[in-house]
């Protein structure tokens, strides 16, 4: 049985609608992300889970419990913000401590619990400093160690890493992950970053316009996307527009603009117009007599552990991504081949792209 479950959950603000009917269960233990635009809804269903905002319609169960119409605090919610919210007059451990004392833990056992969370988060000898002698990094793990201490049902983070900068946020991430891991607590991220969404989750809950796009494991919802939002929003893709010309054997082949493309699917009938997609990095480059279309290299990026190849084809603009294996890659100006595999190619409905 699901440990957090969100039945039809509907949120308007007049005739705006932020959230609709939203079907959701969640795994004890398990790390849920809704990842999305900003405006698709993912901060609002946040907010109604955390008791701040009522929804219109729907309710919301923890540990099979309805808490829809429950007051914020005394859902025993742990939540962190994009920004740190610490108490600057408060040394780390009084901090820490402060929903302990609001929640009437006895000091022994208040003393107790702060010093193994600080221990947990790295901070064990930082306990008696104040939040200005911190890093933003520090700040924020203070923040996550005063909303576990409590021992929360459930935790709610909301873009909590956004303000730090990418090598911190990095390395947070993995830190964050690895702390809930630890402790098994069941948490929601909300976050506007698809990659870190697939770093650090167990599922992501893909949002788009007030509904749930996709919901799945980060592998799966990156190379089985159901719809072109989902595809465009989980990474970069070469999207073509196409006709199904035939669907036989487990195969289906897909006329676009002259070029027969194929992949294994049974999805679509003959005579549909549909989407191709096919992520940059599943192509390869090759002799430019060679592949399935050829064009020539419009630009180039170099970024370190890859290249980024824009080409030029029949079939219009492909990005193409190589790993970069120490040695240049082809030139701007030069012909090249473009070749994938059709297992690696995916056919989306078109009118949802």
């Amino acid at each position: 049985m699901s440990y957090l479950r969100l039945e039809g959950l509907s949120k308007r603000f007049g005739d705006f609608v932020a959230v609709e009917d939203m079907n959701l269960e969640v795994e004890k233990g398990e790390f849920v992300s809704f990842l999305g635009p900003s405006g698709c809804g993912k901060t609002t269903t946040l907010q109604m889970i955390a008791g701040f905002v009522n929804p219109t319609e729907g309710r919301i169960f923890i540990n099979d419990q309805d808490i829809t119409q429950v007051k914020p605090d005394k859902r025993n919610l742990g939540i962190v913000f994009q920004s740190y919210a610490l108490f600057p007059h408060m040394t780390i451990a009084d901090n820490v401590a402060f929903g302990l004392e609001m929640r009437k833990v006895e000091k022994p056992e208040r003393d107790e619990r702060v010093k193994e969370m600080l221990s947990l988060v790295g901070l064990g000898d930082f306990a008696h400093r104040f939040p200005r002698e911190l890093s933003g990094g520090q700040q924020q793990r203070v923040a996550l160690a005063r909303a576990l201490v409590i021992r929360p049902e459930v935790l709610l983070l909301d873009e909590p890493l956004s303000a730090l900068d990418a090598k911190i946020r990095e390395d947070m991430q993995i830190e964050l992950r690895a702390i809930q891991r630890t402790l098994g607590t069941t948490t929601i991220l909300v976050t506007h970053d698809q990659s870190e969404a697939m770093a650090m989750s167990d599922r992501i809950a893909v949002m788009n316009k007030g509904r749930l796009a996709q919901v799945d494991r980060p592998y799966t919802a990156y190379e089985y996307p159901e719809d072109g939002f989902v595809t465009g929003f989980l990474g970069k893709s070469n999207m073509l527009s196409g006709l199904v010309k035939d669907v036989s054997n487990g195969v289906t082949s897909v006329d676009v603009n002259g070029v027969n493309v194929t992949t294994h699917s049974e999805r679509y009938d003959i005579g549909a117009t549909v989407h191709v997609s096919i992520r940059p990095e599943k192509i390869r480059l090759v002799e430019a007599e060679s592949g399935i279309v050829g064009g020539t290299v419009g630009a180039r990026i170099f970024l370190g552990n890859q290249w980024i190849f824009q080409v030029d084809t029949p079939l219009g603009e492909f990005i193409v991504t190589l790993q970069n294996t120490g040695h240049e890659n082809v030139d701007e100006g030069h012909r090249v081949g473009l070749d994938w595999s059709s297992q690696e190619v995916r056919i989306l409905p078109q009118e949802q792209s």
